[in-house]
């Protein structure tokens, strides 16, 4: 029994032994891993410390993107066309509305600080709880704007009930704004904020704050310089933007103190050669009417009105657009958006004739020569019609057949020269081509047998002649290119390039930007030639029985083409009817060229507009259109 007893008393002590064996093992392997542990962590204090240290900083870090001030558009005249104005927002700072609890605690804040503060002001429209917790999970580190624009007695009350609140201020923006509305929207276009996820730099930023962005007209095509893509210096309306570099928490709340700041560079003025009084009085004269009215300086290419009708309210494209107000224009059968000066393509009716008169010198014609006028002739079994018989003698030459806008002379006469003589005219004078001026235009059609064989699959004949002599058929082009070809009969046959835009200067005032004066070229006719179809032009407004004898004016000496134009399927034929004129006035040459859809007749309804707009721009003394 002893013999057990001391072999149970060994087995016991040698598992004891055994165990605390193996207690020191693993007690040597731990205290091997801590130490291992330790050395690296040395280690890499010691020489990856600084390293680590920037990478948290780094990670602590956020850029934010600070957006400057867009450039103003003026008038010609120092009216503002698009400008900018101060706006006042309450904007919520999530950090500084941080509760004890966690961020559902500081949810619960703002929405009950938000509820309190619509109704003190009377708002009813601001960010639900949704909204809210949308922005804390996106960008919590950003103010959140609760109540924008707010007008001066809100801002009061919000001054007074806010004095107790943390984590409010009041921010101060600046908006896009157009004062006079409807004048010239065409031209000058719209701008909008700018899609932050799509931008270009938007990976630089940990934060974006979008810029406003031209969407159409003078906006959209300076929205940077034109030519300095590659220049961000080049600035156009469109700022260059600056930055503020701030440290968050852990959760991404900001802290208060700034790591570094860069500030924008305000965008640069453009100043257009659009006179407001000039344009004012232009859509005056549309209103009630579809079509426009376009003045050019014949000197050197300036734009001084390019009014369209119907237009449309550029106050309601911002801030936003609404899509109500946007349907509705589009929806409209008056067709508001277009802009019918640079945009409008029309057959140009009896106004091609000066530009076919001339075709017809540089063929050879005499214009002594007459033509025997029934009233009507016959092309190839097409009839072709001449209200000029009921005002003018039988036998025509060019002068009168300009006065009393004489199918048959032109019909006879352009068969006898040639189509190519009218086509080489044509094409120096710029039809059926853009004119390049800086907003979007069409260029219209011009009468080129291949394409018309091409589209239809009939060679050109002596029928499309006629027609073309007469400004109808296979033919259109924009009002632009009117005036246009308008100013060369006036200025001795230089066709300028139409500008919009004279020069754009930075915020300072220096120009970066002057407008060169271009000629793309010259009608390429003699100055006897030139005055043959001047002398046309006069007798038309001057004459006692002038096809634009309407026009004719005791102040002004104006000289004119009226011109009308039949479209449409032949059981609804409308008219598209103009009026193309020049004068000068204080050593000015002035071109214009008016256009009016469904219409009378270019001398009724075109012409008077045509005397009205100059006298009223160009005499002081006669009272403005108000």
């Amino acid at each position: 029994m002893k013999n057990q007893n001391r072999f149970r008393n060994n087995n016991q002590i040698g598992l004891l032994d055994d165990f605390r064996f193996r207690i020191v093992i693993l007690a040597f392997i731990m205290l091997s891993l801590f130490g291992i542990l330790f050395l690296r962590a040395y280690y890499l204090q010691l020489h990856h410390g600084e390293e680590h240290r920037a990478e948290i900083a780094r990670q602590s870090v956020r850029r934010i993107r600070i957006p400057g001030r867009r450039g103003n558009i003026y008038s010609a005249d120092g009216e503002i066309l698009a400008g900018n104005r101060i706006v006042y927002d309450l904007v919520f700072y999530p950090e500084g509305m941080r509760t004890g609890g966690g961020r559902r605690r500081t949810l619960d804040t703002m929405c009950q600080t938000a509820n309190k503060l619509s109704a003190i002001i009377g708002r009813t429209n601001y960010p639900d709880r949704r909204a809210i917790q949308r922005h804390l999970n996106i960008s919590p580190g950003m103010p959140l704007t609760v109540f924008p624009d707010l007008n001066e007695k809100e801002r009061a009350l919000l001054l007074e009930a806010a004095r107790d609140m943390k984590g409010l201020d009041i921010q101060i923006s600046t908006q896009r704004i157009y004062p006079q509305r409807s004048l010239a929207a065409h031209i000058i276009g719209y701008s909008r904020k700018s899609e932050a996820n799509t931008a270009a730099d938007r990976e630089n930023f940990s934060y974006y704050l979008p810029d406003t962005e031209g969407r159409a007209g003078i906006e959209f095509v300076y929205d940077k310089l034109p030519g300095s893509e590659s220049n961000p210096s080049g600035l156009g309306l469109r700022a260059y933007p600056g930055c503020q570099i701030v440290q968050v928490n852990n959760v991404g709340f900001v802290r208060r103190e700034l790591l570094g700041k860069i500030d924008p560079v305000h965008g640069n003025d453009v100043y257009l050669t659009i006179d407001s009084r000039a344009q004012r009085i232009a859509e005056k004269l549309l209103e009630g009417k579809c079509g426009s009215l376009t003045v050019m300086d014949a000197d050197n290419g300036d734009i001084i009105c390019a009014a369209t009708s119907p237009s449309y309210d550029l106050k309601q494209f911002t801030p936003r657009l609404s899509p109500k107000y946007y349907n509705s224009l589009l929806n409209d059968a008056s067709r508001p958006l277009i802009n019918r000066s640079t945009g409008g393509i029309y057959p140009p009716g009896s106004t091609l004739k000066p530009l076919i008169c001339l075709a017809l010198l540089k063929g050879g014609i005499d214009p002594k020569e007459t033509v025997f006028c029934s009233g009507s002739i016959e092309v190839l079994g097409t009839t072709i019609r001449c209200l000029a018989h009921r005002y003018t003698e039988a036998d025509v030459d060019m002068g009168l057949a300009l006065e009393k806008s004489c199918n048959t002379y032109m019909i006879v006469q352009s068969l006898k020269a040639g189509f190519p003589f009218l086509e080489s005219m044509l094409k120096t004078a710029g039809i059926g081509q853009k004119t390049g001026v800086e907003i979007h235009e069409n260029a219209g059609n011009f009468p080129d047998p291949a394409r018309k064989k091409k589209l239809y699959r009939i060679p050109w004949n002596d029928t499309d002649t006629a027609l073309l002599s007469i400004g109808q058929g296979f033919i259109s082009m924009t009002p632009l290119q009117m005036v246009r070809y308008t100013a060369a009969l006036c200025n001795g046959g230089k066709l300028y390039r139409p500008h919009l835009v004279s020069r754009v200067s930075d915020s300072s005032g220096e120009a970066v930007f002057n407008r060169d004066v271009i000629c793309d070229g010259e009608l390429g006719v003699t100055p006897e030639q030139l005055a043959h179809v001047r002398q046309g032009m006069f007798r038309v407004v001057n004459a006692p029985r002038g096809s634009g004898r309407r026009a004719k004016s005791d102040a002004l000496v104006i000289y004119g083409k009226t011109g009308t134009a039949e479209t449409g399927p032949r059981d609804n034929r409308k008219n598209m009817i103009h009026f193309i004129a020049f004068t000068s006035y204080r050593l000015r040459n002035y071109a214009l060229a008016v256009t009016v859809e469904h219409g009378d007749a270019g001398g009724l309804t075109c012409a008077p507009m045509a005397k009205e707009f100059f006298e009223r721009f160009l005499q002081p003394e006669i009272e403005e259109i108000q």
